[in-house]
């Protein structure tokens, strides 16, 4: 094998791991925008269970959608557990559901982050060796 394609499989295996590293990042991200939205969760739920019974809110129907709404009973939530089941739990349940969630959300994060340490290595590695074959070559 000629120098030159050398340089071109080198240069081809330095894009995929590029490509990988992106999309390695855009996983987290949205890991992180989960992440955010599962905090938010956790101050929602603090600021319902503080709501007076009787008091009207605002309650989302869809992203920028709302319906005027009373609250009649703020210590129990209504949470959906998958296969179109609702259970009832206490706030303090709801939050230990939302702390699992997160617990396990940081694990995926931290996971990637290890990945996509090594993917940047990995490049960097490559990148040596293409500098040096176009170096010699």
């Amino acid at each position: 094998m000629d120098n030159k394609s050398e340089v071109q499989e080198k240069y081809m295996e330095f894009q995929m791991v590029e490509q990988q590293i992106k999309e390695v990042s855009q996983h987290i991200q949205e890991l992180d925008n989960k992440l955010m939205e599962l905090e938010y969760i956790k101050m929602s739920l603090d600021e319902v269970g503080s709501i007076k019974k009787g008091s009207e809110i605002l309650a989302p129907v869809s992203s920028g959608i709302f319906v005027k709404a009373e609250i009649k009973d703020n210590s129990r939530m209504l949470v959906n557990v998958g296969g179109n089941t609702v259970v009832v739990r206490s706030i303090s349940e709801t939050k230990q559901l939302i702390d699992d969630q997160l617990k396990e959300v940081e694990s995926m994060r931290d996971s990637l982050l290890i990945k996509s340490q090594q993917l940047t290595s990995r490049a960097q590695g490559i990148e040596q060796a293409l500098n040096k074959m176009i170096n010699e070559g």
